[in-house]
């Protein structure tokens, strides 16, 4: 990741995750790069997988407190 990776959150993580990607699609790209990218990547990926799961334990939290899973939203 990043070596500001205390700035880092989930919507960097994602754009930069998506810019690994389209920059490992390039077929000349060089092997030693891609690699690096690659480790970036999976590392970034970590970060984000991480972050959606406390967003989702959050989620439910906020419903189950809030009793929203039987009596719906108005």
């Amino acid at each position: 990741m990043s070596k500001n990776s205390k700035d880092l959150n989930f919507t960097k993580a994602l754009k930069r995750l998506e810019e690994i990607v389209e920059t490992l699609e390039d077929p000349n790209m060089d092997l030693e790069e891609g690699l690096k990218l690659l480790e970036e990547g999976v590392k970034l990926h970590k970060f984000c997988k991480s972050k959606l799961t406390e967003a989702n334990i959050k989620i439910s939290s906020i419903l189950k407190d809030g009793d929203f899973s039987k009596k719906g939203v108005n």
